[in-house]
């Protein structure tokens, strides 16, 4: 009996091998596993933050007689406009003037609090880092970050297959990493009855502005808006 018992059981080095290989299996998994599922997550916002843009876009098309075609006359100037536009269709927290080149009297989304600040602050998802901008935004009620532009009030501005009147980007988790377009930011074109994501109808195409981990010059990340909502 004395030899069966003492067979049975783990030595305390056998008990410490067994919890390191736990420990180092755990290491390793943990983050793939919410690495994961940040990306599930913030795709899902996405598609979410999207179908809330495109149903404000449809009732600013239907508060100007069915087109946004002059509806925020001289171009870039009438941005600020289009921002006040948004700004009364969404549940907002905080807006941000832009600058005179956009019609506002403010100093632009970043100044202001609605947008990044400071060099490499945002990035391409080739890791490229961007700055600071002055065009107008919005921060929303569930964080998310939107900055607006006009590029042509007539929405005769050529994108792709298409023409448009200006776009939208957003940042679907507000101030939170990464930070970077098609991960966290994504870009809509604004025509004249509708919104379109970029990488849809010729503007951006997926296959090289979504490419995961590369660094290649075209891979701007903008391309993913478009695949992630089709996915």
């Amino acid at each position: 009996m004395k030899e069966l018992t003492n067979k049975i059981g783990f030595t305390l080095a056998e008990t410490l091998i067994v919890i390191a290989i736990i420990g180092i299996i755990a290491s390793i998994v943990t983050p793939m596993l919410f690495g994961t599922t940040s990306d599930a997550e913030l795709k899902a916002a996405w598609k979410k933050s999207y179908s809330d843009l495109t149903q404000a876009t449809l009732m600013i098309i239907a508060d100007n007689g069915g087109t946004l075609a002059g509806a925020f006359p001289g171009d870039n100037a009438g941005t600020e406009d289009l921002k006040n536009a948004y700004a009364l269709k969404l549940n907002i927290i905080k807006d941000c003037s832009g600058t005179s080149a956009f019609g506002g009297t403010g100093s632009g989304a970043t100044a202001e609090g609605c947008w990044y600040s400071g060099a490499n602050s945002w990035y391409y998802l080739n890791n490229t880092g961007i700055g600071n901008i002055t065009n107008p935004g919005l921060i929303l009620n569930n964080g998310s970050l939107v900055r607006f532009s006009v590029e042509k009030s007539n929405c005769s501005y050529v994108s792709g297959d298409y023409t448009r009147c200006g776009w939208i980007n957003i940042d679907i988790n507000g101030f939170k990493k990464p930070n970077t377009i098609g991960k966290d930011i994504f870009a809509m074109s604004i025509i004249s009855n509708a919104l379109i994501p970029y990488g849809a109808k010729g503007l951006y195409s997926p296959e090289t502005t979504c490419i995961e981990n590369s660094t290649i010059t075209s891979n701007s990340g903008y391309g993913c808006s478009a695949k992630y909502l089709y996915e």
